[in-house]
């Protein structure tokens, strides 16, 4: 059989192999998806909290920048590479045979986010459900899970706050409360002292109701992370519900998660505005809506400011977490995905800005009820979403109506992402095993696989320390090694590939007119300087100042901060391995050395020397880099100038 007939059974094999791959049927379907996959928890508790710490309005300046200059560029490239191949992030990475392992990489990184985030979803589940009576559960202090400082009385008759730092003349005690340094009957004051001798000056260290029933009837939390303890049951049947409602929207594939989208995607901006009208219009909003946008230009010297503002552009877009990929991956050849990759972003960057006018409203609402400083009533993640937002709805009547629509609103948000995030799993092992999509009880079973192997290995954050580890995985799983990808994903296409040959593939799905304006060379400077300059930087910045990670005043132990590390580096590991294993298969397995040879060493050095083999895993693969339509490859190969006869080139 000659070469030319062999290469076209081999492209027609490669099209047959991906026809019972499905695309989205309704017109935004895509659009709605990918939107909801980046618009999630981190816009709502993330978002607001980075904006207060880094000179509030002022840090709209940064982040706007990064959106433009590195967040829609890599959203772009990331649609365009899944658009092309028709294939998800673990098979797609195929332009550059030393770069394939991009796409491993991704799916560990996705794999350790899935983890922790279905669990935060599970909370949101457990909070929904005890949200429906008369009387929210963690409005008043309760004597069976309440710690002394719990106040649910902020009245001024019964509370004040004080700072009580004159250490001279105040005595701070473990109560939360604070006394003059002397007693009523002139001797020096000390905690232990019966609380009637005592002149109480206020509260120094006050609780709220919901944060003691969170940490103590929630997740009846341990000391530490060394302190497991015992598996919370509750929790357990949350982590299981929210998996199994992740399996019944992804099992049917896109055809059913594509309309599910079009409620949980756009439904939580009507949850939003409602809070926020809500919210504006309570005492003290003001107030914390100008703490939160009240600029401090100062701050734009400060490259912790900087670096926040690039990590949450990276974070919030969900860049280099292989979602983008795995929905642009069905999309029709020669759908307009730079319109859809602007609209995303910018669309994900507003709902951040919106979020936080809204969340600091009742931060401010907060402040205005308990008399405390709003940066005092300020927190971030879950200390925002399960301790300040559920306490201050239980000031609002009705209070239950608010909080089933918040947490009702976490749900979906954190649903939205979640379906993205498994389907990148399922996708990926469906691209590598294409028999398996074509039968319809085998899909179906590797789909429940995934999704059981995957609640299994969560079953950990269920566990007295499981909030402890949700912090651990966030923090170390998604570090600088997620630059560094982001870093590797630029590099691969414009410095090996190359950016006219990605300009000729981009031509064919949304048309020359485009790829030829003057301005599309934006994205060329952006792929092939700004991205891999910035996120390499932020790699090294990130990595030197990684430490031991605390929350609040628990400092993580130093086993925990080098399990940590490994987990980071764990992350790059399909890059590496993958590009390790083809330098040594090229140089040694597929070219007939024998190994014990006497020569070995001499062969060796010739070829380190000669450096073609290794050369070869940096040249475009146009064999295996293709559309999956015939129709499609014969014109990447027309507009790439290659003829047909010369496109079978050595396999790697």
């Amino acid at each position: 059989m000659s070469s030319e007939n062999l290469k076209n059974q081999n492209d027609e094999e490669y099209e047959n192999k991906n026809k019972k791959r499905e695309t989205w049927t309704g017109k935004f379907d895509f659009v709605l998806s990918a939107l909801g996959y980046a618009v999630g928890l981190g816009n709502v508790w993330r978002f607001p909290y980075l904006c207060y710490r880094n000179g509030g309005g002022v840090f709209f300046i940064p982040y706007f920048i990064f959106m433009f200059l590195v967040g829609i560029p890599l959203v772009f490239l990331e649609l365009g590479v899944g658009q092309f191949t028709s294939n998800g992030p673990l098979t797609s990475w195929k332009m550059i045979p030393i770069f394939r392992g991009i796409g491993l990489s991704m799916n560990i990184v996705n794999f350790y986010a899935n983890l922790y985030y279905n669990m935060i979803i599970g909370y949101s589940l457990y909070y929904l459900v005890i949200s429906f009576r008369s009387n929210l559960p963690w409005k008043d202090c309760n004597p069976l899970w309440s710690s002394p400082n719990c106040v649910d009385d902020y009245s001024q008759l019964n509370f004040r706050y004080e700072t009580c730092d004159d250490f001279n003349r105040t005595l701070r005690c473990d109560n939360g409360k604070c006394f003059n340094i002397s007693t009523l009957t002139g001797q020096k004051a000390n905690c232990s002292t019966n609380q009637s001798d005592l002149d109480l000056i206020g509260w120094w260290n006050p609780t709220f109701p919901s944060q003691d029933y969170w940490n103590n009837q929630i997740l009846k939390k341990s000391n530490g992370i060394e302190e497991s303890g015992i598996i919370v049951w509750q929790i357990l049947v949350s982590l299981l519900a929210a998996w199994i409602i992740a399996w019944c929207t992804v099992v049917k594939g896109i055809g059913v998660s594509g309309k599910i989208v079009y409620f949980t995607a756009l439904f939580p901006y009507v949850v939003l505005l409602i809070l926020g009208i809500r919210g504006w219009i309570l005492p003290g909003a003001s107030l914390g809506i100008e703490f939160y946008i009240k600029p401090d230009f100062s701050k734009l010297s400060d490259i912790n400011v900087w670096t926040d503002a690039a990590s949450q552009i990276f974070f919030s877009l969900s860049i280099a977490y292989g979602g983008l990929t795995s929905l642009a991956s069905y999309n029709k050849f020669q759908n307009n995905i730079m319109r859809d990759a602007i609209v995303v972003s910018i669309s994900n960057c507003l709902t951040s800005v919106f979020a936080g006018f809204i969340i600091f409203s009742y931060m401010g609402y907060l402040s205005h009820v308990t008399g405390q400083p709003v940066n005092q009533v300020v927190q971030q993640g879950q200390g925002l979403a399960f301790i300040v937002y559920p306490y201050a709805v239980t000031t609002i009547p009705p209070a239950p109506l608010w909080a089933i629509l918040f947490f009702f609103m976490m749900l979906l948000l954190g649903l939205d992402t979640m379906m993205t995030s498994v389907e990148i799993t399922i996708t990926s092992i469906l691209d590598f095993f294409p028999t398996l999509r074509s039968r319809g009880l085998y899909k179906i079973s590797a789909i429940t696989i995934i999704c059981l192997v995957q609640f299994i290995a969560s079953i950990n954050f269920s566990l007295q320390s499981g909030t402890y580890w949700i912090e651990f995985v966030d923090y170390y799983a998604g570090n600088w090694a997620v630059f560094l990808i982001g870093a590797l994903e630029a590099i691969s296409i414009s410095w090996f590939y190359g950016l006219n040959n990605f300009k000729k593939d981009l031509s064919l799905m949304i048309g020359e007119k485009i790829t030829n304006s003057k301005l599309f060379y934006g994205w060329f400077v952006s792929w092939f300087f700004i991205c891999p300059v910035y996120l390499i930087t932020l790699t090294v910045l990130t990595f030197i100042n990684t430490k031991p990670l605390e929350i609040g005043s628990y400092v993580y132990p130093r086993w925990a901060h080098i399990l940590g590390l490994l987990m980071s580096f764990s992350t790059l590991s399909g890059s590496l391995f993958w590009a390790v294993w083809l330098i040594i298969r090229n140089l040694f397995i597929t070219k007939e050395v024998e190994f014990f040879s006497f020569y070995l060493l001499i062969i060796f050095i010739l070829k380190i020397s000669l450096f073609k083999p290794v050369i070869n895993l940096f040249k475009p693969d146009f064999d295996n880099w293709k559309p999956v339509k015939k129709s499609d490859q014969i014109r990447a190969k027309i507009i790439h100038g290659l003829p047909r006869e010369e496109m079978n080139f050595e396999k790697f």
